[in-house]
């Protein structure tokens, strides 16, 4: 087989059938993700809240509370399990969600939407560290190539059925967004059983699953702090496409909804990538694909300092996103190659937040770049994105070593029944 068909057979050779059920409760969660793409819409269309409200609101949801529960979310996957934190978080999203579609005042929508941020971040590094525990060392980079494309393709879906969901009522989109979380809290109470763990509750995973650790053994990693600081870096780069690209579309006398066609343009690239993205970073050196990756997304940004067509927007676009691929399909990998056994959601969860951190930094940074100094921003991104690659490549030696030092990982042990 030589078509997509056969080229996605390939990409899926070694992945367990639990990994895909797995993988099917991300993609259904992220088909009814509505709410975090349209909630300042909501607070200042529908509910006839400030702008700055509408802010504050996304701001501590997000970014506040999708940092504490991303935090929190790995500790407790370690300490009680993958499923148990996926299965509480999910349901807990199911009731929050709920709440907040019908809550009207600004106490309760600002304390619910924080919750709503806080339970449904607590599923990520839970999943990450799941994915890890469940897949063979060598075929995690693809994993996680098709936990990103699920993302990205829920993402894109939700975004296209919104827009029909809202012409008939706002509060339908928090019900459909809570019910798609409730489907995806079936499917891994159903098909995703815990894995196997040893006398002391965690992974059985050999000698490392016996010794302690907690946020000062995460501290003390240099190596894998070093890679937490350079995806923040990265992902403050990134964040523009979610700040200030749309307002440069604006300012080139584009209508709005040129933005939306160049993220549908993102979503489909991400699709179709993920045919080849897998082959083309295995084995390769970790550093040199992230080096290649920040260039990448700092040089598609650096593109609309050079024009304001729709053209380059398109080739911004295009560039960008294929650094956004090169990266997801080898950070997280390379994350869980850095921790030890014993500690996989807690690693997972500081590596994740590095998001959570630039979804704070990057739209106020970009902002204010843009307000004071025009298109410097792009040209800034470009530079930010060879000193993420500088560091990387000065990094690699040290987390090669370090990686080379954890314990081997031998196969995946089979689910506990």
């Amino acid at each position: 087989m030589t078509g997509p068909r056969g080229r996605m057979a390939r990409a899926a050779e070694g992945l367990p059938r639990t990994f895909w059920f797995l993988w099917g409760a991300i993609l259904v969660s992220q088909l009814g993700s509505f709410v975090i793409l349209f909630m300042s819409m909501y607070l200042t269309k529908e509910r006839g809240f400030s702008a700055s409200f509408a802010g504050l609101v996304v701001g501590l949801a997000f970014g506040g509370g999708g940092m504490f529960g991303t935090l929190a979310g790995g500790f407790v996957a370690d300490f009680l399990g993958r499923r148990r934190t996926l299965l509480a978080g999910n349901l807990a999203t199911v009731v929050l969600m709920t709440a907040l579609g019908f809550a009207r005042d600004r106490v309760s929508i600002l304390l619910l939407a924080v919750g709503v941020g806080m339970a449904s971040n607590m599923i990520r590094p839970a999943a990450s560290a799941l994915m890890i525990d469940l897949v063979a060392e060598e075929h995690r980079p693809r994993a996680f190539s098709f936990q990103f494309w699920a993302v990205n393709l829920g993402f894109s879906v939700a975004g296209a059925l919104a827009g029909f969901v809202i012409d008939v009522d706002y509060t339908l989109l928090f019900l459909l967004d809570a019910a798609t979380t409730l489907v995806a809290a079936v499917v891994i109470y159903v098909a995703v059983p815990e894995p196997a763990r040893g006398p002391g509750g965690t992974p059985a995973r050999g000698k490392g699953a016996g010794r302690g650790g907690g946020v000062a053994a995460v501290l003390r990693d240099r190596p894998f702090l070093a890679l937490v600081g350079l995806a923040v870096l990265f992902s403050v780069v990134f964040m523009q496409h979610m700040s200030t690209l749309p307002l440069a579309v604006q300012d080139a006398g584009l209508p709005p909804a040129a933005y939306g066609w160049l993220i549908t343009l993102n979503g489909v690239v991400i699709v179709l990538g993920q045919l080849f993205v897998p082959r083309l970073v295995r084995e390769r050196r970790p550093e040199r694909v992230l080096a290649l990756a920040a260039v990448l997304m700092g040089g598609g940004f650096a593109v609309i300092a050079a024009g304001t067509s729709p053209a380059f927007f398109v080739l911004s676009t295009l560039v960008w996103t294929t650094g956004e691929m090169l990266n997801a399909a080898t950070g997280p990998a390379l994350a869980a190659s850095l921790s030890p056994d014993h500690m996989r959601g807690r690693y997972q969860a500081f590596f994740t937040v590095s998001y959570n951190v630039a979804g704070l930094l990057g739209p106020s940074l970009g902002g204010y770049v843009l307000q004071h100094a025009g298109r410097a921003l792009w040209l800034g991104c470009l530079g930010l994105g060879a000193l993420t690659a500088l560091g990387h490549l000065a990094a690699g030696a040290a987390r090669n070593r370090s990686a080379a030092r954890r314990d081997p990982v031998p196969q995946p042990s089979a689910p506990a029944p």
